[in-house]
């Protein structure tokens, strides 16, 4: 759309983190067109719609009648090599919309995926061996995006700032020590090594602790593997920036076809 403003006039009051703390949430993307048609929608239901500010975790702030969308200018201005994951996806050029109730059903066509909070946790993490197993997967190889591992020198420096600031790293940890988990995490959601069972399916998970996740946005949010279920732990940033709960794994559930009455494909979502 040429004849519409890049960013639209509206509120960018995010909820706080105490506000939002729903249990579930609906992910939604759409076009460009299709967002401004949104935009409309949600107006004449009384529905607030902000944008995030920093990062595109900070949707995950969603709650009551608060729709929060990432545009896709945010997947380039603070987590830039993280957001190649996105610029290499069919996501790319869409924009994200979440919510912690069903939004009206015209906007049915680009509901996604739900989250929810799930009580997983896995008995042991990967060895060191297992992860370099990951990473050199042919799955994760054929993937990546190329600016993904093009980490630099202030990648290091802004990861030990931020990280160590809010404690997930200890003075003595740094970049290099968990680069190997980095990589491998989303390793395992395109080699599917890692699963456990749920419904009959094998779902793959986070192998690392919060400290050694990074861009968990790219699972959140189902860009990469998006027909499969996942389970997903959040990065330093998610819950700093996002609101995210530590050493908790969100169930996210892809949810390709929705009818009227909220029913995805056997998998309930969220009451209007």
């Amino acid at each position: 759309m040429t004849d519409q403003p890049h960013t639209p006039a509206m509120a960018t009051d995010l909820p706080s983190q105490e506000e939002a703390t729903p249990s579930r949430l609906l992910l939604y993307w759409l076009d460009e067109d299709a967002f401004y048609n949104a935009k409309e929608i949600l107006r004449e239901a009384g529905i607030k719609l902000v944008s995030s500010k920093l990062t595109p975790c900070q949707v995950l702030r969603a709650s009551g009648n608060t729709v929060v969308y990432a545009s896709p200018a945010m997947w380039s201005r603070v987590c830039v090599r993280q957001g190649s994951w996105y610029r290499d996806s069919r996501r790319f050029g869409q924009y994200m919309m979440v919510s912690a109730r069903k939004l009206p059903e015209e906007l049915d066509a680009y509901l996604d995926a739900e989250l929810r909070e799930s009580d997983f946790m896995p008995d042991a993490l990967p060895s060191t061996d297992e992860l370099q197993a990951l990473v050199d997967s042919e799955a994760y190889q054929t993937a990546k995006p190329e600016a993904w591992e093009a980490k630099t020198a202030m990648d290091a420096f802004m990861y030990k700032t931020l990280f160590t600031l809010t404690r997930f790293w200890g003075w003595g940890d740094n970049l290099k020590r968990y680069w190997l988990s980095h990589k491998a995490t989303h390793a395992n959601f395109l080699a599917h090594h890692f699963t456990t069972e749920i419904d009959g399916e094998a779902v793959p998970y986070s192998v690392a602790t919060n400290a050694g996740i990074c861009s968990s946005c790219v699972e959140y949010f189902n860009i990469v593997d998006d027909q499969s279920r996942k389970l997903v732990r959040a990065c330093p940033g998610a819950v700093t920036f996002g609101g995210a709960e530590r050493d908790t794994y969100l169930d996210i559930i892809p949810l390709p076809q929705v009818t009227g009455d909220g029913q995805a494909q056997g998998v309930p979502v969220l009451d209007v």
